[in-house]
């Protein structure tokens, strides 16, 4: 029984660019998970979309098997998607501890006494624009 498909086996289109998503995909799915740093992972993870596409698109037209491309763009997929949860916990982050700093700058009253200088400079400024 032979048995017949669609795909040509022995083509190497795109099997380099695959190769080279797969290689980059890993490297950034590896590299999203180091906590603060995870999120400068989504810069080699695009470059492995754009890749694997590619390979895709070349695999596609010359009937070449695909495996390498879809495995580095699910890879750099996952690390888009890990690397967009670092930078939201980021900026939550940042968003409570800037909170929490204002919270104490209320408290202190530096902000009182700021303001009653900048008052004054204001008085000051005004007599003389009116001498």
């Amino acid at each position: 029984m032979e048995q017949t498909s669609n795909q040509n086996t022995n083509s190497t289109a795109g099997k380099g660019m695959g190769l080279a998503g797969l290689i980059v995909g890993i490297v950034a799915v590896l590299f999203s998970f180091i906590p603060c740093l995870g999120m400068y992972a989504i810069i080699p993870a695009v470059v492995g979309i754009i890749l694997s596409a590619i390979s895709m698109s070349q695999a596609g037209k010359a009937g070449a098997p695909k495996g390498m491309a879809i495995g580095g763009l699910i890879c750099s997929v996952i690390a888009v998607l890990v690397a967009l949860y670092w930078v939201y916990v980021t900026m939550f982050v940042a968003n409570e501890a800037g909170n929490a700093i204002l919270n104490e700058i209320e408290k202190s009253g530096a902000l009182d006494s700021l303001n009653k200088a900048l008052d004054q400079i204001k008085e000051i400024t005004d007599t003389m624009n009116t001498q």
